[in-house]
């Protein structure tokens, strides 16, 4: 059975999908196109279940790249089922839904999502009632809590067996009139694979998407009767059809609502309410949004540090020694390749987990409370300053994590300029791999003052990408506009299953995605500085490329040393190679020489529980005592700060450094999506234009520096 889940955004289809089936959603492709599938599989009384979570619509008139694989999908005889996700707090917007759903004529199920809300805003609903009337069963369910998920499922199976379709609810007759006869024509059509009631609507709409799927002559037609069928329908009121079909929807949901739904005597002002009066005040609304970015990266590295720092000495101190003693005999490219360059690639990547685990799980508090929707609802202002709306703030957000989804995420854009414009901004939103090179730079050089510094540099790249979102509004001309849907989701608790769902995903895509690349550039690295045989890094091939581009970069404040210039070069694959490199390059990471300590296995993991208890307490105690991950004297600076520390000489010039960091080519993933969605000439375009930007700011900022040194 092919089960479609559908609703508005926000209303918990993707929460009651992982409830009905116990499982993370598969992630895949639609055909043809580059918009995510979300499918889950099961079986079910001897039954094979397919669960597909379609990208959430408000009505079946699509506009962005995702709302047309869903109306697409919709229309067409492929799926055996509908299970209409509703926010029961939302009645009569996610009805009109529901009664488009009903024209498909499929066996459909409704979801009463948020039920829990519902009820304590004194709603109630006569679900028997409505069901009677729609012809379809309702479930009233809570998602987040996993609450009526079963009941769903055996409802929908049930109805599909039994083939029990949702009763028409007919507009005004002059209206269904001519749907039923354009229902007719369309039947005649040879080979006719889609809903004919639903499609005589939206042809009746004018909708141009319908209008433009490839049919025979007979279907053009039917759009020929169309035109005068919609002259017909027009001439009773005087106002365009699409209005005309809307308000008679309205009509429609607004007497069935007065048959089923009871509110109470006075509205409540709920919770969410009392919240956005604070969160969204003209005054307020902003400095919190800066509060809570603060507060996210001090929460992320206080936490994070000390677990950070227990996974480089265990892979340096630990693993590293006894793979070099099982290496003992080996050759000494063996040992290198195998500790300098796959082992350093491995340690690497999971000493990044503690601090991306943290910042994963701090973003996703925010989403699920709903606070991220309020963040986009900020800035809309804003963003049509700079030719796009505010729902381009949620690509620019999951930047913050991943450029590479957030490049994917401008799917959702209704417009192909608006898509062009969010993602030339997107790649200087400091993703999570640039983070471990800012832990690094801060503990060294602003010790007093890390989460601040980190979070001037993340402001840094949000005015640079609205520096060049306004200058692209200019530049690119203008298209015509398209309506745009921002719903404040209300605010919730977010729970651990929830919170989980969103950050696992994104973890494990770290480790297999960005892992290949860390690891890859890892051996690379080391091949390059290892050639040509018995050279140093000093003597290197990557160092003889280094030296002759490093001049170049003097007047950014870094220019003095090839190592640090090095290291960009790997860095294009990957941000999160560029730690490792800095260590590989400095013969810092290299444990070769580790052969004549004594092994003694028993003690060596004992020392390392123990330092892992200390970390972690460290963590508590840094969250508790609210101070830098990293301010005590007490610390001992590893040889890698003290290194880095002694190629610069100022730390303006650390910080033209972070600044290149941040704006040059995000990484090698990041512009295979911008190519894979926009074509060659725009991702050449990027490789041209980042560094030449990057390269700029850093200048003028160190220059400013130098006057006021």
């Amino acid at each position: 059975m092919n089960i479609a889940f559908i609703g508005n955004p926000n209303t918990g289809k993707t929460a009651l999908i992982n409830a009905i089936a116990k499982s993370d959603l598969e992630v895949g492709n639609w055909p043809g196109v580059t918009v995510e599938k979300k499918e889950a599989h099961f079986k079910y009384e001897n039954q094979e279940i397919n669960l597909i979570d379609l990208p959430g619509i408000y009505t079946l008139t699509p506009y962005s790249l995702e709302e047309k694989v869903t109306v697409d999908y919709l229309l067409d005889n492929s799926i055996d089922g509908i299970i209409n996700v509703l926010d029961a707090t939302n009645l009569r917007r996610n009805l009109y839904l529901t009664l488009s759903l009903i024209d498909i004529q499929k066996p459909m199920v409704l979801a009463l999502n948020m039920f829990d809300d519902f009820k304590k805003r004194g709603y109630e609903v006569d679900t028997k009632k409505l069901s009677d009337i729609l012809g379809v069963k309702i479930v009233p369910t809570i998602a987040s809590k996993k609450i009526g998920s079963q009941k769903v499922l055996e409802s929908t199976v049930e109805t599909i067996t039994d083939n029990n379709l949702p009763k028409i609810q007919p507009l005004q007759h002059h209206i269904e009139k001519e749907i039923v006869f354009m229902e007719h024509k369309l039947q005649m059509i040879d080979n006719f694979n889609y809903s004919p009631r639903a499609f005589a609507i939206k042809l009746l709409e004018d909708d141009n998407f319908i209008k433009s799927l490839q049919l025979n002559e007979s279907f053009k037609n039917v759009i020929e009767f169309t035109k005068e069928a919609r002259k017909r329908i027009e001439a009773h009121t005087q106002l365009p059809i699409k209005t005309i079909i809307s308000n008679s929807r309205y009509s429609l949901i607004d007497k069935i609502l007065d048959e089923v739904l009871s509110k109470p005597l006075m509205d409540k002002v709920v919770l969410s309410e009392k919240i956005d009066r604070i969160i969204l005040n003209k005054y307020l609304a902003f400095p919190i949004f800066i509060l809570v970015m603060y507060m996210m990266f001090d929460f992320t590295f206080s936490l994070s540090m000390p677990l950070v720092d227990w996974m480089n000495n265990f892979f340096t101190d630990f693993i590293a020694k006894y793979i070099t003693i099982v290496l003992y005999d080996s050759p000494e490219w063996v040992k290198g390749l195998v500790v300098d360059g796959v082992l350093n690639g491995v340690g690497l990547l999971l000493s990044f987990l503690p601090l991306l685990f943290f910042l994963y799980l701090f973003m996703a508090i925010l989403e699920e409370s709903g606070y991220m929707s309020r963040v986009s609802f900020l800035l809309d202002a804003l963003a049509k300053k700079l030719g796009v709306k505010g729902n381009a703030f949620i690509s620019m957000i999951i930047g913050f994590g991943c450029n590479v989804p957030a490049v994917y995420g401008t799917r959702v854009l209704t417009t192909k300029r608006e898509r062009v414009i969010t993602t030339l901004m997107i790649p200087f939103m400091s993703c999570s791999g640039r983070l471990p090179i800012y832990a690094l730079f801060v503990a060294i050089f602003f010790k007093e003052n890390q989460a601040l510094t980190v979070l001037s540099i993340y402001l840094l790249g949000i005015i640079a990408a609205f520096l060049v979102g306004f200058i692209a509004n200019k530049l690119l001309p203008k298209q015509q506009e398209k309506p745009f849907f921002l719903e404040l989701a209300t605010y919730h608790m977010p729970n651990i299953n929830s919170i989980w769902i969103l950050m696992k995903p994104k973890l494990i895509d770290f480790i297999f995605k960005a892992g290949k690349f860390i690891i890859l550039a890892s051996v690379i690295l080391w091949v390059v500085i290892s050639l040509p045989l018995n050279s140093t890094p000093q003597t290197s091939y990557l160092a003889k490329g280094a030296k002759t581009i490093t001049p170049i970069f003097k007047p950014l404040g870094f220019g003095e040393h090839w190592e640090l210039v090095a290291v960009l070069i790997p860095g294009t694959l990957a941000k999160e190679v560029v730690v490792g490199s800095l260590g590989t390059i400095y013969g810092i990471e290299s444990q070769n020489k580790m052969t004549e300590e004594k092994a003694d296995i028993k003690n060596d993991i004992r020392s390392q529980m123990i330092l892992l208890k200390n970390a972690l307490r460290e963590s508590i105690f840094n969250v508790v005592k609210i101070k830098p991950a990293i301010t005590s004297d007490e610390h001992v600076a590893s040889k890698l700060q003290e290194v880095i520390k002694s190629q610069f000489s100022s730390k303006a010039a650390a910080y033209s450094y972070m600044i290149f960091i941040l704006l040059y080519i995000p990484c090698i993933s990041t512009m295979a999506a911008i190519q894979q969605e926009f074509g060659n000439a725009f991702m050449i375009f990027e490789i041209m234009f980042l560094p030449l930007f990057a390269y700029t700011v850093s200048f003028v900022f160190y220059q400013v520096m130098l006057l006021f040194a």
